[in-house]
């Protein structure tokens, strides 16, 4: 990282920071009804996206979307048999598992019960 880049990063993160202040001034301050204030943070998450963008870490994460995108191109999804016959055994299973708990816990309480002669 250049001399002039980390100057430039400052300069980004100040302007950033004046955005929001402003925004946070006009929104409160100001008493401004709900569709101004609304759009007025749409244009301050534009700006500071955009902002961003030029600083040197803003490049790093702009740079690691693109690579985590061409990485989803990659991935073969499950065709929609193979998700339905999926999601009936994840049901299945969970139908079990919770019945299985049901009668221990059904057990231990009568269990219980009849030792502290409450049952």
């Amino acid at each position: 990282m250049t001399k002039s880049s980390k100057i430039q990063d400052i300069f980004i993160i100040i302007i950033i920071s004046m955005l929001t202040l402003a925004a946070f001034y006009v929104s409160y301050a100001l008493k401004l009804s709900g569709p101004v204030v609304a759009i007025i943070w749409i244009f301050w998450l534009v700006a500071s996206m955009g902002m961003a963008y030029f600083s040197s870490p803003g490049k790093t994460v702009f740079e690691f979307s693109k690579q985590a995108k061409s990485e989803l191109q990659k991935v073969v999804w499950p065709t929609r048999k193979e998700t339905v016959q999926t999601t009936i055994i994840v049901v299945v299973m969970v139908s079990i598992a919770g019945f299985v708990l049901w009668m221990a816990d059904s057990g231990m309480m009568w269990l219980i019960g009849k030792i502290t002669h409450l049952g």
